[in-house]
């Protein structure tokens, strides 16, 4: 897989699935597990899900032409209170709503790094998603089996990662499952996990 085959239609079909197949690892954490410890370092599993209802509020700002300035503190704290699976669908519907729009991808998005096209933003939130999935299916003992089309089009902007200091106080170095036959072990290595 190559970063030119990332079209913007992929790119976009990649986040939409990223987004179901976190929804059912939201949707399926029991009800004693929000608490649990995750592959995030000091991120429990509702600090996880707050994390990926933050993306997606800013996701729906940006995407409709607000500014990092114009947003603010709005989406700072706690934003799933005690619903995090309700607040979760909630937003992660109005993302999908976003992206369903024909002229999506093509927008310019006012992102920290600077102005981005869609597709190369909703390729950044595209990995998030999916991976912090992972984090959350881990972290509630569930199945954390992660789908081959969204793993194979994950792993070159992985690699990506990977090879940029600039993203790597994001994400801890790779592990020692970097370059694994298994292609869901080899992304999560790249992105500092074991899996």
């Amino acid at each position: 897989m190559n970063n030119q085959k990332l079209t913007p239609e992929v790119i976009s079909d990649c986040y939409l699935k990223s987004l179901d197949s976190t929804i059912n690892f939201v949707s399926n954490v029991p009800d004693g597990a929000w608490g649990n410890d995750t592959p995030c370092d000091e991120w429990d599993v509702k600090d996880v899900v707050n994390h990926i209802v933050y993306e997606n509020v800013w996701m729906v700002a940006l995407f409709n032409g607000q500014t990092i300035e114009e947003v603010g503190d709005k989406f700072e704290g706690d934003l799933v209170g005690n619903d995090p699976k309700g607040v979760y669908l909630k937003t992660a519907a109005e993302v999908k709503a976003v992206l369903t729009e024909p002229d999506a991808m093509s927008r310019t998005c006012q992102i920290s790094s600077g102005p981005v096209s869609g597709a190369e933003y909703a390729s950044q939130l595209f990995l998030d998603t999916l991976i912090h999935g992972w984090d959350i299916a881990v972290g509630s003992k569930q199945n954390a089996t992660l789908d081959a089309y969204l793993v194979e089009n994950c792993t070159p902007l992985a690699e990506r990662i990977a090879g940029n200091d600039g993203y790597r106080s994001v994400f801890k170095d790779p592990t020692s499952g970097q370059g694994s036959d298994n292609a869901q072990t080899n992304l999560l290595a790249l992105l500092g996990r074991e899996g």
